[in-house]
């Protein structure tokens, strides 16, 4: 009996197997490399904000353009005749203003640095996409597996309920075993419908990074293997300063720096230089040259709190970024405590629980047989099985998207 059981699942995993070929399985790292490679507006934004900052930069670090000044000078008003007086001429003049100090070489350094920190943006924005076509692709690997394990758990009890009515039929069991398949079969059929809408929910999560018909294939049967983290808390908080979240805070704190420097070019004068050409009927034409310069004695308040609020605002920063790292090494410690528990309990479930399980069923099997048990404990025997199955698989599942949120916060061991 127990052979004609073992060939039935035989050919049920067979059935399944088949139809499994007909479609490329999935792996997890083909998902992440297909996300990183679609052109992502989301990415797209910081990058093209990026570029725009850098020519946004380069503009700025041009000089104003020149102005040039046309007109008549000491023209009579008797008459308005222009040849009568030796002084009336025709000018025509070019300025040129030079801005404070070294504005224009901050304005550009204060945009490149405004520039990296958008690019890192962009860089942070790829690490929350490979973090979250792991995490989707897991739990669609998940209930996958949960629908299969169900399926699978669900044929067996079939092909039970089958030898019990046999059983029943020559008259060695009671109807309650066959009434109990019924249940059963039907509480296994809740199951399922509820599994495939939590399977649609993960499949419709990673549709937003690969295409839809890849999202909803197959996956590989083997569980992944993830890119090495550290192995210590210490090494792994070491790291977080490389994550593309406190670069573009770097990045902003620095560009705050050249608002301060920017601020303090406000005490230097700007100046300008202007050439002028007279053209006279009569006499030499006239040429002049002036150097004009600002002089910045009234408003010395309004440098002064320039100044303050340029220096409040970089503070500003640097607090948010140590805030930032704060929350993110107590999100490590979280993760890694959580990690290291799940893996202790995923050793203890592969080294004596699911043991245990099989043995179980396997003995209750053969006391059923011996007609030394009844067909539900048979059942229980069953579905505990199953349901032992299905929490080692999320044990698995749960540690290696653990790994996956460490990984996203200190990067990937090269």
């Amino acid at each position: 009996m127990t052979g004609f059981i073992g060939a039935a699942l035989a050919i049920s995993l067979s059935a399944l197997s088949q139809d499994a070929i007909e479609q490329t399985p999935l792996s997890l790292a083909e998902a992440v490399m297909i996300a990183e490679q679609a052109e992502d507006a989301s990415v797209q934004v910081w990058q093209a904000r990026a570029q725009a900052l850098e020519h946004r930069g380069e503009s700025e670090n041009a000089l104003p353009d020149p102005m040039m000044r046309v007109g008549l000078a000491n023209v009579p008003l008797s008459d308005f005749d222009l040849n009568r007086e030796a002084m009336t001429q025709a000018q025509i003049g070019v300025r040129q203003m030079f801005p404070r100090g070294e504005t224009r070489e901050l304005n550009r350094l204060r945009r490149r640095a405004q520039a990296t920190s958008a690019r890192e943006g962009g860089d942070l924005e790829q690490a929350r996409i490979r973090l979250s076509v792991r995490e989707a692709w897991l739990e669609t690997y998940y209930w996958q597996r949960a629908d299969a394990l169900t399926r699978q758990s669900q044929t067996s009890i079939t092909q039970l309920g089958e030898i019990a009515t046999a059983s029943f039929a020559t008259g060695r069991r009671n109807s309650h075993d066959v009434i109990r398949i019924d249940l059963e079969t039907s509480i296994l059929d809740t199951r399922l419908i509820q599994i495939e809408r939590q399977l649609e929910m993960a499949q419709a999560n990673l549709e937003r990074f690969v295409t839809p018909d890849a999202a909803r294939q197959p996956l590989t049967p083997q569980l992944p293997v993830l890119p090495a983290m550290p192995q210590e808390i210490e090494s792994a908080q070491s790291r977080l300063v490389s994550h593309p979240m406190v670069r573009m805070l770097d990045a902003q704190v620095e560009a705050r720096g050249r608002e301060v420097d920017l601020a303090l070019q406000q005490y230097r004068p700007g100046w300008a230089v202007e050439a002028g050409y007279g053209l006279r009927d009569t006499r030499s034409d006239t040429a002049s040259v002036a150097v004009t310069v600002e002089v910045p004695l009234f408003s010395r308040r309004r440098q002064d709190e320039g100044v303050a609020a340029a220096r409040q605002e970089e503070a500003a920063d640097l607090l948010s970024r140590q805030a930032t790292l704060l929350e993110m090494n107590r999100q490590l410690e979280r993760e890694f405590s959580r990690y290291v528990r799940l893996s202790e309990e995923r050793i203890l479930f592969d080294e004596d629980v699911l043991e245990r399980a099989r043995q179980t069923a396997t003995a209750v099997l053969i006391a059923y047989e011996n007609e030394q048990a009844d067909f539900a404990e048979l059942v229980r025997a069953e579905l505990a099985l199953l349901d032992a199955e299905l929490a080692f698989v999320r044990l698995n599942i749960d540690a290696l998207q653990s790994q996956a949120r460490i990984l996203y916060l200190v990067g990937e061991v090269q």
